[in-house]
């Protein structure tokens, strides 16, 4: 493992908890605030970057649609909740 890399378990408990932390709680009040949906694209933005750097020295294809999909994950869960939210 090189000084980059992340092990996988902490990789994978920083997953977890950027989808339950801002897909669940952040994402949706964001959503109802004036400008939220530009910090919502913004941060989406920066945690593709983040989940990007977690795959290491692998710069293919495969690793960016990876980390755009770890990336936009919270931002379906954060929608989900917001419409959900607002219906009730």
């Amino acid at each position: 493992m090189s000084t980059n890399e992340l092990s996988s378990q902490a990789a994978g408990a920083i997953t977890i908890a950027l989808f339950v932390g801002l897909g669940i709680f952040v994402y949706p009040w964001l959503l109802a605030q004036r400008y939220g949906a530009w910090i919502v694209g913004l941060t989406t933005i920066l945690l593709g970057a983040l989940f990007f750097g977690f795959q290491g020295s692998g710069s293919s294809a495969y690793s960016l649609a990876l980390a755009a999909g770890w990336a936009l994950g919270p931002v379906i869960a954060g929608v989900i909740v917001f419409r959900i939210q607002r219906k009730s």
